[in-house]
């Protein structure tokens, strides 16, 4: 064996330097299972409040839709002697909508004319995130 070739041992019952250094390199299991789990508390915490977000974002754009169809609705009525639409598809036609519009929740708004709850007007409604008619989560256009 030569000198090149030495394998470094112990001198006097400490390691040798390579072997110190050896055992400070890289990290242990432990310490990558942790530094995962500090990691997935992070982003659980942003996902959850991002997610709170996205619904009131959502309940604001549905509140924002069904005044704008409740402001067409009134302009459809202005325009033809007080008669009520019957359904969207009249505003359509009559191009005061470009096209029939669904709530956030990819869900058909509703539209009776004359209304129940404004029995002068326009009744225009989406249900919410939960789909039923006649809940707390029901979204009703404000003149």
């Amino acid at each position: 064996m030569t000198d090149a070739q030495e394998v470094p041992t112990e001198v006097a019952g400490r390691a040798s330097p390579a072997r110190e250094r050896s055992r400070d390199l890289g990290m242990t299991l432990m310490e990558i299972m942790i530094v995962f789990a500090l990691i997935a508390l992070i982003m659980g915490a942003v996902g959850v409040g991002a997610f709170n977000y996205f619904k009131k974002g959502q309940v604001k754009t549905a509140r924002i839709q069904v005044n704008e169809i409740m402001q067409k609705a009134q302009q459809y009525m202005m325009d033809n002697n007080n008669e009520c639409p019957k359904t969207m598809d009249d505003l359509v036609a009559q191009k005061y909508m470009p096209r029939r519009q669904k709530d956030p929740w990819n869900k058909d708004f509703i539209l009776r004319c004359p209304g129940q709850i404004n029995t002068d007007g326009i009744d225009v409604i989406s249900l919410g995130p939960d789909g039923t008619e006649g809940t707390a989560d029901d979204i009703k256009a404000t003149e």
